[in-house]
């Protein structure tokens, strides 16, 4: 009598279940700027959930940019920084990378790493073998990033065994259109944007809209300066968003302009407080290189000439949002 082994056919379902791996974008901005010219290059950061990893597992990985294909089955291009959820002596932000490998060295101590060997970062998933958290991509001149072009933000990771070879590449189903620094009147060219917090701590993650609601995806997101970081991304950033600033691209056509600015907590994954504006025209920056745009987030003034506004933190302060959505949740399981 013919009989059958049911084993191979267990393995090659349980393999099948091993790679139904996704990503999700929680907030994922519309824009990222091509960076052929390193002084001008900024970062765009990304809030994304990975499931149908294995359980209670860490993951080495690290970020790229890819063209939009139906099936990406390369690595992409890109430099990034390593986030974590957990800080540590280097806080959230962990380093910034040109050279990236998963058989490399881990990103750590506030890095700004160049020479091989590459970098990879690392996230641990929860028990249902998912993960939440930040991720920051930053283009470079690799024709990927072509001005125009959508790019899909991904993640390429290991086996979540301490394995050092690509064992599986996630990207986005929505892209980064990439914009030009510079105040061309064509479509796909932007103006560079300065916020300042008036307080926000360092490594404060910042999502900006065109609309006061916060409907829609936003048009960038980043952080609040310091990461404790040297020499990324450019000098640009570097002359400009100083502590208690952010950076950012606006499209010359973004015809709202910035009317909502969110601050985020790493950490927690707290939204700490929103400013907003209805016009899109805020309280300027009172400094010669922000005065001619004075506060109008509308304004074509590419990298020359620098649109910068006032943004605050609002109060209750952080701490006391914190304790207030504490409070709020223990309310509602009372009734």
């Amino acid at each position: 009598m013919k009989t059958t082994s049911w084993l191979p056919i267990m393995l090659s379902l349980a393999a099948a279940g091993a790679t139904a791996q996704t990503v999700t974008e929680v907030i994922l901005p519309r824009y990222g700027v091509n960076g052929n010219d390193t002084a001008l290059r900024a970062p765009s950061a990304a809030l994304l959930t990975v499931s149908g990893l294995l359980p209670n597992a860490t993951y080495r990985y690290y970020v790229s940019g890819d063209y939009n294909h139906t099936t990406l089955t390369n690595n992409g291009a890109g430099n990034y920084f390593g986030i974590n959820n957990v800080p540590n002596n280097a806080g959230y932000i962990q380093g910034y990378t040109t050279q990236k490998a998963l058989n490399g060295s881990l990103l750590a101590n506030d890095e700004f790493a160049t020479a091989t060997p590459g970098r990879y970062s690392e996230f641990t998933t929860d028990a249902s073998g998912s993960y939440t958290g930040w991720f920051a991509l930053q283009p470079t001149s690799n024709p990927r990033f072509t001005v125009g072009n959508e790019v899909r933000f991904g993640l390429i990771l290991n086996d979540g065994a301490d394995g050092t070879s690509v064992s599986s590449r996630l990207y986005t189903t929505e892209t980064l259109l990439m914009l030009g620094p510079g105040t061309g009147e064509g479509v796909n060219q932007a103006t560079f944007l300065v916020g300042d917090s008036l307080g926000a701590p360092g490594e404060t993650m910042v999502v900006i809209y065109d609309n006061v609601e916060g409907t829609g995806r936003p048009i960038w997101a980043s952080w609040v300066e310091p990461d404790g970081i040297a020499g990324a991304p450019g000098s640009l950033w570097d002359t400009y968003v100083t502590a208690g600033r952010w950076g950012a691209y606006v499209p010359n056509d973004l015809a709202n302009g910035i009317r909502r600015v969110e601050y985020w907590d790493i950490g927690s994954g707290s939204l700490l407080g929103v400013a907003t504006d209805d016009d899109g025209v805020w309280t300027p920056i009172n400094e010669p290189q922000f005065l001619t745009a004075n506060g109008d987030t509308r304004f074509n003034g590419g990298t020359t000439t620098l649109i910068g506004i006032i943004a605050p933190i609002p109060e209750p302060s952080a701490a006391a949002l914190l304790l207030l959505g504490a409070l709020g949740l223990a309310w509602r399981r009372r009734r």
